[in-house]
């Protein structure tokens, strides 16, 4: 089953909301725009760990416990949109 499409600007204006850095905000789109954090990592010239640290962070500041229910923040339909 195909994922709805997310887009760059469904994404930033909730993301916003949030408080992530520059850098947050684009590991974010990343993950939802369905990246792996070994292909993040691969396409910003970091390291994996790196990328998941992000995501420690990214989870907390949005308050959700992985990446299914932060995908889910930016759906549309959403109650908090």
């Amino acid at each position: 089953m195909n994922e709805p499409e997310i887009t760059k600007e469904q994404y930033l204006k909730k993301a916003r909301q949030f408080g992530f850095t520059c850098r947050e905000l684009e590991l974010g789109f990343l993950k939802v725009s369905g990246f792996s954090n070994r292909r993040i990592a691969y396409m910003l010239g970091i390291s994996e760990q790196t990328v998941k640290n992000h995501f420690t962070h990214i989870y907390e500041k949005a308050w959700v416990p992985g990446r299914k229910e932060f995908r889910e923040l930016f759906l549309p339909g959403d109650p908090l949109s």
